[in-house]
């Protein structure tokens, strides 16, 4: 079998459901429900390419003046640069950090939002609750936001089983936020439906 690189992987897998449909379906009721008028600045861990943090700062981060990616896959980096590079964002300064989240040096001045989309599943159970206390005492500003998406999807249990990684449930990393001081402000579940044809 071919080499096939992680972003190659997500984006072969990701053609078979209909997860752009239902991200797009869950931001628009997001926007009905909770107002982040407040967040002018963001960091977003493991983003791939980040189509869908883009998509979601475009949708409910308006005043978004800063965007700092933190992405440790090459293939992954570079499109992340390409998409900021298309205007996607446009007013908002955009860096890219290629390096892991365990890795990474940290923000200089506080944020007001940390977007962790399908990425917490990679990170080891005592290593998340760390990062939980870090995004409270380090990273975010007085009033900041945490906007987790955690896929359970067979699309997310293929790429966890081809990592040799277990699946990270959602009620779980949500208890160990609200244990490190976080409270919950909107939690939604949607069915993501996938598709695979045989011959």
């Amino acid at each position: 079998m071919a080499d096939v690189n992680y972003r190659q992987l997500v984006l072969d897998i990701g053609k078979h459901d209909n997860y752009a449909v239902v991200f797009r379906s869950t931001l628009e009721d997001m926007a009905a429900k909770v107002d982040f008028s407040h967040v002018k600045s963001c960091v977003a861990f493991g983003t791939g390419g980040g189509e869908r943090e883009i998509e979601f700062a475009r949708r409910l981060l308006p005043n978004l003046r800063s965007f700092t990616a933190v992405e440790p896959d090459p293939e992954s980096v570079r499109a992340l640069r390409a998409n900021f590079q298309d205007g996607k964002l446009p007013g908002v300064e955009t860096s890219v950090v290629e390096t892991t989240l365990e890795s990474w040096s940290g923000v200089q001045k506080h944020v007001d939002a940390v977007l962790l989309f399908d990425m917490l599943l990679h990170i080891h159970i005592t290593d998340r609750k760390a990062l939980f206390q870090k995004l409270i005492t380090q990273y975010l500003s007085y009033g900041g936001v945490v906007a987790i998406i955690s896929s359970t999807s067979s699309f997310t249990r293929v790429i966890l089983e081809r990592l040799g990684m277990s699946q990270v449930v959602y009620d779980n990393l949500e208890g160990d936020m609200v244990d490190a001081g976080f409270h919950v402000v909107l939690k939604q579940d949607y069915e993501v439906v996938e598709t695979y044809l045989t011959l």
